[in-house]
């Protein structure tokens, strides 16, 4: 890993928070891009964080199990990631000379410390963004490390936290909390890569559309990143609902029918418990394979979390939705017979839409009437 080249982050740092040593006019343009940009980002954290619901006091029960466990979570990450253990800081711009251990408490820390998501805490989420950029971690890198550390605090808030009821939720805030991080990640590199450039036009506009291409790439590389579930490469929740949001208004309008299947594996965790995680993860990714092959490029094929997913058929009734389901019962059969699913199918339209909320609802709660039965059942 190379250590990045800076002069275009202290710009991008110094526009962020207004004190820029750049010229009144490149400061007042930066300004005025990253102003645009932090408003949007807030917008986009409140937004986030509007859908878990979370209760404030419950960051307090979980910052002690935290500060007690931040040595074994730094530890995991590092048993994940083993080629980021001799990284060292060397940056003249931040007079930072420590290990990466510092940089990856600082970075958790600052997740749960003042419990206040607003600019600031923003302004500080993209400075440490910048950091581990210079020191020359890749983003995709860091968007992974960011994945790893979202089931690590939902799993500690899971196993060390007396939250009740409140668990669910707070672990619903951890995911939303951290796919914001990675959204930030996107936007910031993307910030640093349009200012390259900008900078490469003035010195040779020959070279443009060569780098536009590379940028292009790299931005598809990065937005499947924030959208796509990095185990089984299907889309994430958050993907699913804003993608379901639009598919269903344009079902209005053209009063079609949309379907939602809402399926998990039964007895997960036992297959967790005596044949180990690898094979859980073997088995999920094996569904997301399946259901890449067995839906239409127009459908939408997504994780929900844990051993959930989702699938939702547009144009489609839910007897038409169950042969679907049926499919995909034959063809995870062959490889995995011993396993089942249950499947809860929800439909809505084409007169009367319910919203996405509701759909996903009446999907699950079908779900658990299948779980009554055992083998593969699907209840419509």
């Amino acid at each position: 890993m190379v250590p990045q080249n800076r002069k275009s982050d202290k710009a991008l740092l110094g526009a962020f928070s207004a004190s820029s040593g750049a010229s009144a006019r490149s400061r007042l343009s930066a300004s005025s891009r990253l102003s645009a940009r932090s408003r949007l980002s807030t917008h986009r954290l409140e937004q986030l964080l509007a859908k878990t619901r979370y209760q404030p006091e419950t960051i307090a029960i979980f910052k002690a199990p935290l500060l007690a466990s931040m040595n074994d979570i730094i530890d995991e990450v590092y048993r994940e990631y083993p080629q980021m253990v001799g990284v060292n800081l060397h940056t003249d711009e931040y007079n930072l000379s420590t290990d990466l251990r510092d940089l990856l408490r600082q970075y958790i820390e600052g997740l749960f410390v003042t419990a206040r998501y607003d600019h600031a805490y923003i302004t500080e989420r993209v400075e440490l963004i910048v950091q581990y950029k210079n020191i020359g971690v890749p983003p995709l890198d860091f968007i992974q490390i960011i994945n790893t550390l979202s089931g690590l605090l939902s799993s500690l808030a899971q196993q060390r936290c007396a939250l009740g009821s409140a668990q669910a939720t707070f672990c619903h805030f951890i995911r939303q909390l951290l796919q914001f991080d990675i959204e930030l990640c996107v936007d910031t590199n993307l910030t640093h890569l349009y200012a390259e450039v900008d900078m490469l036009r003035q010195q040779n506009e020959s070279l443009s559309r060569d780098i536009e291409a590379r940028i292009a790439k790299r931005t598809k590389d990065l937005m499947d990143q924030v959208r796509l579930d990095p185990l089984t490469k299907i889309y994430n929740i958050s993907a699913m609902q804003e993608m379901l949001d639009k598919e269903l208004a344009l079902a209005k309008r053209r009063k079609t029918k949309v379907s939602l299947v809402y399926f998990d594996v039964d007895h997960f965790k036992k297959i967790n418990d005596t044949e180990g995680h690898i094979k859980g993860d073997e088995v999920l990714k094996e569904i997301g394979q399946t259901l890449r092959q067995c839906v239409r490029q127009t459908d939408i094929a997504c994780r929900y979390g844990g051993d959930e997913f989702c699938l939702v058929l547009l144009e489609c009734n839910a007897q038409e939705a169950q042969r679907v389901c049926e499919k995909l019962i034959d063809t995870f059969r062959g490889r995995y017979p011993t396993y089942s699913f249950s499947m809860g199918i929800a439909e809505t339209g084409a007169s009367e839409f319910v919203s996405v909320k509701q759909l996903i609802h009446l999907a699950d709660q079908k779900m658990y009437l299948a779980k009554k039965e055992a083998g593969f059942t699907i209840v419509i």
